[in-house]
Formats: structure tokens, sequence, C-alpha cells
């Protein structure tokens, strides 16, 4: 394996989506760098010109199928990641969402499964420590917008 010679970055932004009437999230299943697959959330790189925002309402939509509407921003996560033995700094911006419509289904080139969880379900299915955080974060932030 080759030795990483320097630290590139890497930027995305995504949406943790929650159903206030039914109380539940949308996680969407992938195979990530190792192969493994796992449950985590809809996220992906900006396209040019587009917005943090834009973006991660893009994404939610390609990944999942459903038009939703940002109700505020979340979080920035960082972590590292090496693929190709070059080492990255990761930052993904989050925001909460709210479906208003399914208009498709997820994009199966690349992902795996998309479902509706319940928050008690989705702790135990996530495996990524950002994503563990993420979830720490929520009820907070639901607490303020949605009740």
């Amino acid at each position: 394996m080759k030795k990483t010679e320097k630290t590139k970055t890497d930027f995305s932004c995504g949406g943790l989506v929650w159903d206030a009437s039914q109380e539940k999230l949308l996680m969407v299943k992938v195979e990530n760098l190792a192969g493994t697959r796992v449950w985590t959330f809809p996220k992906g790189h900006p396209e040019k010109g587009e917005s943090d925002e834009e973006t991660a309402l893009r994404e939610v939509r390609e990944e999942t199928g459903w038009t939703c509407e940002i109700k505020e921003p979340l979080m920035d996560v960082h972590y590292f990641y090496t693929r190709s033995g070059v080492t990255y700094h990761k930052t993904v911006t989050w925001f909460l969402m709210a479906p208003v419509k399914q208009t498709g289904t997820f994009d199966p080139k690349e992902i795996l499964e998309s479902d509706w969880s319940t928050l008690a379900n989705a702790e135990k299915r996530v495996q990524y420590g950002s994503d563990k955080n993420l979830l720490k974060k929520l009820p907070t932030h639901l607490r303020r917008i949605f009740l």
C-alpha cells in the first residue's frame, strides 16, 4: 500500500428528513468504500453553482425520491477517510428537513435501499460515529422545530 502523501479536502451536503406525522427519519442503505453495507443519511457533492441548501435538497431527492424543505441547519461534521492512498478531510454540512412529497424513487446506482425509521431504530442502524453524533443532537432540533 502506498504511503499517504498529503491530505486533500472533500465536501458534501445532506439532510436528515424527519416526518413529524409518523415520527420517522428517512435513511438510505449504501455500500461504503470498504464494501460494507451501512445505513446512513442522504448526502452528496455540490454541482457547480449550487448553494449548500440546493445541494442537500437535490441529493435527498436523488437518493430517496423525496422532495423536502429545509427547516434549519443542523451541524457540520468533520472526519477523515483514505482512498487510493490519499487521506481526505471531509466536511459534511447537514440540514434538518421535512418531507413535502414523494416525487420518485431512490437512485439504484448509488442506493441499495431507502426506508423510514423510528429514531430508536435509526440509533441501532447507524455505524458511523458522525451519524451517531447527528442523532444525539437531533432531539433538541426536533423539539424546537416540530413541537
